[in-house]
């Protein structure tokens, strides 16, 4: 995840990187802020070989015509494109946000699904507004889908949302932008990741963040479970036979 300021000139470089470098590699979902790509650039011109990205453009609504935008590329070894749903889109003057729907080949069974929210809130922006659509677009989406695992992520800015998200952990410690910490990452149950640094894309003032799961799925955390079966002799198995022989069946 991060802040990547302008995909469309760095994409021969995220093409590279998925390639060559494991870490993006195997990554299952990669998640930008600040892409400023337009409706006249087609997914296929962004995509690296074996994903599909999810893209919010900044629109008019936001009262500015550059900048911003949002990107979700999924891995394709990790969640097959079909089962892949935009659940919301919004774009406002102070923050933008996408939330997709993802239904992995492997999943623990406690949860149905993913939702990945990413979200840009402006450096201009209010911050109580700001909050306050997070919050509503997050309770809505936890009021339909209880048992979804949700990670809401992106470049927050001076804004901070962690009253809103009182039931979520935020999981990136490590500074993103020079010496502050902007882009953060929230998910709704608790030991869920390890966040580390990566440089940044291109010629971007942030740098990437990657997050390496450590949760522990419930079934592993279960106690173990012990059994004692009782084992015929042969002794034992021969009488069986002597007495199922001289068994009147009739």
């Amino acid at each position: 995840m991060g802040n990547v300021r302008s995909l469309a000139n760095k994409t021969d470089e995220l093409a590279a990187l998925v390639k060559d470098q494991r870490e993006y590699r195997e990554s299952s979902v990669l998640c930008f802020t600040e892409t400023w790509l337009k409706g006249i650039i087609p997914d296929c011109l962004v995509e690296p070989d074996g994903s599909t990205v999810v893209r919010a453009d900044r629109d008019k609504q936001s009262g500015k015509q550059k900048g911003g935008g949002l990107a979700v590329f999924v891995n394709s070894r990790w969640c097959n494109p079909r089962h892949i749903t935009v659940k919301e889109r919004i774009c406002t003057p102070d923050m933008e946000l996408l939330a997709v729907s993802l239904r992995p080949y492997y999943l623990p069974r406690e949860f149905s699904h993913c939702i990945i929210v990413t979200v840009y809130i402006q450096p201009s922006a209010v911050a109580a507004q700001a909050t306050d659509v997070i919050h509503s677009t997050v309770a809505g989406l936890q009021t339909r889908h209880p048992s979804a695992f949700i990670i809401v992520n992106g470049d927050f800015n001076h804004v901070r949302v962690s009253r809103a998200l009182s039931n979520f952990t935020q999981y990136v410690t490590c500074n993103t932008r020079h010496n502050k910490t902007l882009d953060l990452l929230y998910a709704n149950i608790k030991e869920a990741y390890s966040a580390t640094v990566l440089p940044p894309l291109g010629g971007s003032d942030h740098n990437l963040i990657r997050l390496v799961p450590t949760y522990k799925p419930v079934v592993r955390r279960q106690p173990a479970t012990t059994r004692t079966v009782q084992q015929w002799s042969v002794e034992v198995e021969e009488e069986l036979r002597e007495c199922y022989r001289s068994t009147d069946w009739e």
